[in-house]
């Protein structure tokens, strides 16, 4: 029987993210002021989801699995400290870069740190996914889980969740997109589900928004 992917939103919706970092930092160009406040607030969102993310494993997932089975997060939770120090360091490092002279040089050293990181990225979430999500069905039963997300979102800011919608919905399944959609609906006031759908019309192609746009009418 398919259990419940505790990971699979999250990630997917951080790697695009960072897929989108990493063109624009390609492409930036350093000796413009205004392209480096671009790249700075394009890594200070992803690097918001990163730790929102990190913070709701810890706090929410992570805490009520280790009641159940003592110490099983502890790897994750030391690399969550690890890479939150190395979003700081990033983020100090564009931040002096805005003032520093030799800004080419540097910007080339910034998006090699940027891709660095980005690989550590990919294999902190696939250790989550491959190690971490299978002690989870080992202890929990599906609807155990089901209760994350609810708890997650109550955590969140109207602008985070926004911010989170922006990656998640252009990479879920058709299906994984409508029942979203239609949960939605269901739920929220209609004012919060005509802004999702907006978004979700801006980030969509037009057949995929179409498309969903038929199945929730």
């Amino acid at each position: 029987m398919s259990r419940m992917q505790l990971f699979d939103t999250p990630h997917k919706a951080l790697r695009l993210a960072f897929s989108e970092l990493l063109t624009l930092a390609g492409k930036t160009d350093f000796n413009q002021t205004d392209d480096i406040s671009t790249l700075r607030n394009a890594m200070e969102n992803t690097f918001s989801l990163v730790k929102s993310h990190s913070h709701h494993e810890d706090d929410i997932c992570f805490f009520d699995l280790d009641q159940i089975a003592p110490h099983a997060t502890q790897h994750d939770r030391a690399e969550h400290i690890r890479l939150h120090h190395q979003i700081d360091a990033l983020m100090e490092k564009i931040t002096t870069l805005l003032t520093g002279q030799d800004k080419v040089e540097a910007g080339r050293s910034l998006y090699t740190d940027l891709c660095h990181f980005h690989a550590e990225m990919l294999v902190h979430m696939m250790e989550e996914e491959r190690d971490t999500q299978p002690i989870f069905w080992n202890h929990m039963t599906d609807e155990q889980l089901g209760t994350f997300e609810p708890r997650i979102m109550a955590a969140m800011t109207p602008e985070m969740s926004a911010l989170w919608l922006r990656y998640i919905i252009p990479t879920q399944t058709p299906a994984e997109l409508v029942g979203m959609f239609r949960g939605m609906k269901a739920a929220a006031p209609p004012f919060a589900f005509d802004a999702n759908m907006q978004l979700a019309q801006a980030v969509l192609t037009i057949a995929e928004f179409e498309k969903l746009a038929a199945a929730v009418a």
